[in-house]
């Protein structure tokens, strides 16, 4: 009976083993410093650039101007490669761990094995059988002992290795959190590598005009404000609804930006890329309050689920009744077929540009009134549209200039999830930023 009490020490001891720590503090704290003093340089070339504009338009300035943005990106671009350096180095920290907390697992796990198995042999043999073939009475009350320290530890080993399960789902998700980070700098990265070359050609044109021919310059100035007259004209599509000028969806978000801190161009790329859905996916009517289903616009085919009967068909036709529109002719997305365990997931229903069920929209009915000075929130008005999704985009937590910040949000306001824990809302999150870099590119040059 003694070696029981030898393999629950080995057992025991085993379940003891701590994980090594890594700390890479030198390295960590110059990137950090590194980052703080690019951070620093970025935003003292931003003041500066800021100055530059408010001193009018030149050749000079504007030559000035070109090359203290190229410098500012190239900055940004350091920035983002010490980001994603620290970012690697916390990824392979956590790799590492994982291994280590795998290795544990399994320690715990052989340690596990062996003290069931000893216990499951003693459990063959009742106490009285115990007491029979020990060759005296303490010897049966120390294997009696033995046997409930055994149980005690298969409690605590049980218990150790829910524990660094816990521990080891914990490291995952952080992990999958830093790669998504990663991800969102490198896309960031990408944009302000594009800018460099368009700042860069645009520089390199000015710089071929010499003080005595500010007649080029001239024209150089009316081709700007023929291009921001172009951009303004152009014609932005919004979803279910129709499209109106570039320059009035822009004014709509500027306006929705100062109330909610969420940049514009983010704004605008939300509803391009819900407007891309919706050409996809295409908008249906509901026909039946009863069942919730509907009609394709497109082809009138039947459409299950188009609107959640209990939830958002009562609160649709109160809307519909404030704004005077008929049920049977006001566009909504239809279902996108999903299925959990083989049965039917989730409805259509959305509704206007910023694609909110009718139940979300009432819950921004106020602030979006307040916001647009309107005595009625209607989810088609295009104003009205762009605020809330502004609005939302903030309860998010998207803040300007904040690339990743901005990318979690979207991808959020589209799955209801952070990029890391939905492939789908990091698809939609990437799409997005893609075009919002698109999107601040043609704003830049409405602010020339």
């Amino acid at each position: 009976m003694r070696h029981f009490v030898a393999i629950l020490f080995v057992a025991v001891s085993f379940l003891s083993v701590m994980n090594p720590a890594y700390v890479y503090a030198q390295s960590r704290e110059q990137l950090e410093s590194d980052l703080a003093a690019l951070e620093a340089q970025i935003q003292a070339l931003n003041n500066s650039i800021t100055q530059t504009k408010n001193q009018g338009a030149s050749l000079k300035n504007d030559i000035a101007l070109l090359a203290k943005k190229i410098a500012q990106s190239k900055l940004k671009i350091k920035a983002h490669d010490a980001a994603i350096l620290k970012l690697n180095q916390n990824i392979s920290e956590k790799n590492r761990n994982i291994d280590l907390l795998n290795q544990k697992m399994e320690r715990e796990k052989d340690s596990l094995a062996q003290i069931m198995r000893k216990t499951k042999y003693m459990e063959q043999y009742s106490l009285l059988d115990f007491g029979l073939q020990s060759q005296s009475l303490s010897t049966f009350f120390s294997d009696a002992d033995s046997f409930a320290t055994l149980n005690r530890a298969l409690d605590q080993s049980f218990k150790d290795i829910n524990a660094t399960k816990s521990e080891l789902e914990d490291v995952k998700v952080r992990l999958e959190e830093d790669k998504d980070s990663e991800t969102a700098k490198k896309l960031a990265e990408a944009a302000e590598k594009k800018k460099v070359e368009t700042n860069q050609k645009e520089k390199n044109t000015l710089l071929t005009i010499t003080k005595n021919q500010e007649t080029e310059y001239k024209k150089v100035l009316a081709d700007r404000e023929k291009e921001a007259a172009q951009i303004r004209a152009r014609l932005f599509d919004l979803r279910d609804v129709a499209a109106i000028s570039f320059g009035q969806a822009y004014d709509f978000a500027l306006g929705a930006s100062k109330s909610t801190g969420v940049r514009p161009a983010l704004i605008l790329a939300i509803l391009m890329q819900e407007s891309s859905l919706g050409v996809n996916v295409g908008a249906c009517y509901v026909n039946s309050n009863l069942s919730g289903d509907g009609i394709s616009i497109k082809t009138g085919d039947i459409k299950p689920r188009t609107m959640n009967p209990t939830r958002d068909i009562p609160v649709f036709v109160q809307l519909l009744s404030k704004s005077g529109r008929d049920i049977n002719k006001t566009p909504v997305s239809c279902w996108i077929p999903a299925y959990s365990r083989g049965t039917p997931s989730g409805w259509g229903g959305a509704m206007g540009p910023s694609q909110f069920i009718p139940s979300t929209w009432v819950l921004f009915e106020s602030r979006i009134k307040n916001a647009t000075n309107s005595s009625l929130a209607d989810p088609w008005n295009p104003y009205h549209a762009i605020t809330a999704t502004a609005i939302y985009l903030a309860d998010l937590g998207a803040v300007a200039g904040n690339e990743y910040a901005e990318r979690n949000a979207a991808c959020k306001y589209y799955s209801g999830k952070s990029c890391a824990s939905s492939r789908a809302g990091a698809g939609y999150g990437n799409s997005v930023m893609s075009k919002l870099y698109s999107m601040q590119s043609d704003i830049d040059k409405l602010q020339r």
